[in-house]
């Protein structure tokens, strides 16, 4: 805290001094000249105080209350100042608490109706841990006409909240802002006394000031992303956590929000990198090792689970792409190796097809489906010089090719398939002259309206089984919206609340089980068995059921017998074997009734045969 010099010294100053711009010199010559003098005595000693000689300021000053005490109307006109500044000195310079708070209550004493000197003599109450006192004197400061009310303000508010009265620091620091928009610090405050209290909106409101006058403002930046978890705005959470670590790479806690934010949000890699962090930063923290493996394994099991959806759907370089990420995760994985070496040797088969498959159709002018063909091979082999060539050919007949996906989108409309009909339209305002990009958005936004009616629903669904914690099931609808809206903000926060939720519940419950563990082992068992329900891979839960049971929770079994069942199905569809595929995953259905891969996988497989059938009349 730091005092300045008051504008009444200075007045003074210039007034007895005679010149503006006298030296110290001058005004030792006028002390020797007349010794007696009050004044002169002053002005030197002000002077001392200017050129940052606080020693000799303070000695002049004192000499100054001390001398001559039959002077009395000179006194009357310095003795005030003297003592305040002789309080400014003992307080900015030396440290000295004791001989600042003597000074300025001499000064209070000779003008008792000077506002500022309350202010000052608070400042050094305060800063001797006397709250009380510093308190009755900022508020003498304010019924005396300070000069910097706001300022006044904020300290009252820095005292009540030291002694943890929230209520009344709240009403200063609330005043302070109605006259002082940006009084960063004040907002600061307000910031976390609303967090404490709860208030994530006040304290967002706050927070937002602080970064808006000081970008760099680490505590604020972090305190916004925690408070915007709790608002459930997690892009906006994840923005804060970058910024705050911006301002500290090294800040561990912020990486470790980071990643949760990015769990929670489905980045699984980014969640992974961040967690790695964190775990740099601070090699003890348990918390970090314990979110890492369950994040490698939520993302290992994702993209394995993708990867051979993909693969059933013959959809080869989607499958191949969440194989390579499920192997970047567990490398040298054997099951993983497995369907990835499927799906590049079926990769390697179709390149030739599809490449004589889109000359054929590039010849008989059906320049999407060549198009299509071509895009395909460059996914597979980027460096492929034929498919290159061709799309050089396609670039001379984008007119041609942007009508033939425009009838093929007006198709998947007229079938109902809106969300296909949107994936045309969307590649055509990629090659599309810019004046149409207008008409083909109006098209995009027209079908996003008609599945709009699905998306409700789903959403609707979403949130029942949410509200009645079947947390898988909504789950699902929320994924399936991401389908038809892979930006809809409802779903992408219903996933990321239900991921925080199962979280919190989880960690919850393991913390019951672990204190009832000792005493009560019936007790915890049941919030063992409860946290493996919300996640069936979760070692702690398994671990301490098996401890008081002497074997594995059922439903880890069962998830591992799922699990097992679901990839041999997998197996047998790549080899060929349809039906016994088909077997297998009604199987896993019957034991777990929201498995989505299954049930969509019998779908596909149900297709697949009826074509062959088809085929084979």
């Amino acid at each position: 805290m730091f005092i300045k010099t008051l504008k009444f010294s200075l007045l003074f100053f210039l007034l007895f001094a005679g010149a503006v711009y006298a030296s110290v010199e001058d005004y030792q010559n006028a002390v020797q000249k007349d010794p007696n003098s009050v004044i002169a005595r002053f002005n030197l000693g002000n002077a001392y105080y200017k050129e940052q000689l606080y020693d000799n300021a303070a000695d002049s000053l004192k000499n100054t209350l001390e001398m001559n005490r039959d002077d009395k109307l000179n006194h009357g006109r310095v003795d005030f100042l003297a003592a305040q500044l002789l309080g400014i000195i003992y307080f900015n310079y030396k440290n000295d608490n004791d001989n600042a708070i003597k000074y300025f209550k001499t000064a209070g004493e000779l003008n008792p109706s000077d506002g500022n000197n309350y202010y000052y003599l608070g400042l050094t109450l305060m800063k001797d841990s006397k709250p009380d006192e510093a308190a009755k004197s900022f508020l003498k400061s304010l019924s005396n006409g300070v000069d910097d009310v706001a300022e006044v303000y904020f300290k009252l508010g820095q005292v009540y909240y030291a002694k943890k009265d929230y209520p009344s620091a709240i009403g200063y620091f609330e005043k302070v802002v109605a006259k002082k928009p940006d009084f960063a610090d004040a907002r600061e405050y307000l910031g976390d006394i609303y967090d404490r209290r709860g208030n994530a909106d006040k304290a967002v409101e706050n927070y937002i000031r602080v970064v808006k006058v000081n970008p760099n403002n680490m505590h604020a930046q972090f305190q916004l992303g925690l408070n915007y978890a709790k608002q459930k705005e997690y892009d906006k959470m994840i923005a804060a956590y970058k910024k705050a670590i911006n301002i500290d790479p090294n800040f561990a806690d912020a990486h470790y929000n980071l990643g949760m934010a990015y769990y929670y949000r489905n980045m699984y890699e980014d969640a992974i990198a961040e967690f790695q962090t964190a775990i740099k930063l601070n090699p003890n923290d348990a918390a970090s090792y314990s979110l890492l493996a369950q994040t490698k394994t939520t993302a290992y099991e994702s993209h394995l689970s993708k990867g051979s959806a993909f693969l059933t759907g013959d959809d080869f370089l989607q499958a191949r792409d969440e194989l390579q990420a499920a192997l970047a995760i567990k490398p040298g994985d054997s099951e993983v190796q497995k369907y990835l070496d499927i799906a590049n040797e079926s990769i390697r088969k179709a390149v030739p097809a599809r490449l004589e498959q889109a000359k054929k159709d590039f010849g008989d002018k059906k320049y999407s489906e060549a198009y299509n063909a071509w895009d395909f091979v460059l996914k597979a082999d980027p460096a492929n010089s034929e498919a290159r060539d061709g799309m050089s050919g396609i670039e001379k007949n984008l007119g041609e090719l942007v009508t033939a996906r425009e009838v093929k989108a007006k198709d998947f409309e007229k079938q109902g398939r809106f969300d296909e009909a949107i994936t045309e339209y969307s590649g055509i305002l990629k090659i599309a002259p810019k004046s149409r990009a207008p008409e083909l958005e109006g098209k995009i936004s027209s079908l996003m309206l008609k599945i709009g009616g699905k998306v409700k629903t789903l959403l609707a669904a979403a949130e029942e089984a949410n509200t009645a914690k079947q947390y898988k099931k909504a789950l699902e609808k929320y994924n399936e919206v991401l389908k038809y809206d892979e930006k809809n903000g409802r779903a992408l926060n219903g996933i990321t609340k239900i991921k925080s939720s199962m979280e919190e519940e989880k960690q919850n419950l393991l913390a019951k089980a672990k204190q009832n563990k000792a005493d009560n082992q019936s007790k915890a068992l049941s919030y063992y068995k409860k946290a493996i329900e919300l996640d069936p891979n979760n070692e702690e839960a398994n671990k301490g059921i098996q401890q008081i049971t002497g074997s594995e929770s059922k439903v880890a079994l069962d998830a591992q017998k799922i699990k097992s069942m679901y990839y041999e199905g997998v197996d047998k569809y790549v080899n060929g074997e349809v039906d016994a595929a088909i077997k297998i995953w009604k199987q896993v259905l019957a034991m777990d009734p929201n498995h989505v891969e299954a049930r969509k996988n019998i779908k596909r497989a149900e297709e697949k045969l009826q074509a062959i059938k088809s085929l084979s009349r």
